[in-house]
């Protein structure tokens, strides 16, 4: 029997391939690019909604991760045999905390109004095609290939 308790094990999975270096995005570390993109406008958080698959502030392919996201979040509601209608409201933000320091966290409320996330302080630097190689193979997860 499943139980909204496991929204925790999903906000913990989820975080961990979006931090992941697999996590890419056009063929770079999606994270990366999140972190140049806030860089670039000045700005020191972005935020995806899961609930629409939305971002702010809006950047280049960043709708299709948090769409990504939001699938991988109904994909292991699925797994875990827990009714979609559970889901109510989900974000994942990234905030620059310092010059090569960002913390990822990830939010899920359910349909009972209860709260569940997980976060994760991990050192990043803004992308930089000069000096990072971009990846070429189709191996692990990508938010590019919507699976």
């Amino acid at each position: 029997m499943s139980r909204r308790k496991q929204f925790r094990g999903i906000c913990h999975g989820v975080l961990g391939t979006f931090v992941s270096r697999y996590n890419d995005l056009d063929g770079y570390w999606a994270l990366g690019q999140y972190v140049a993109f806030l860089d670039r406008i000045g700005e020191c958080q972005l935020l995806l909604k899961l609930g629409d698959a939305t971002v702010l502030p809006e950047g280049p392919g960043f709708a299709a991760a948090a769409k990504y996201y939001r699938g991988a979040v109904l994909r292991m509601m699925k797994t875990n045999a827990m009714p979609q209608a559970w889901f109510a409201n989900g974000t994942m933000k990234v905030s620059i905390v310092a010059t090569s320091t960002a913390t990822c966290e990830i939010e899920i409320v359910s349909d009972l109004g209860r709260t569940y996330r997980s976060e994760r302080t991990i050192n990043v630097r803004p992308h930089d095609p000069v000096i990072e190689r971009r990846r070429t193979d189709r191996f692990g997860p990508s938010n590019q290939k919507g699976r």
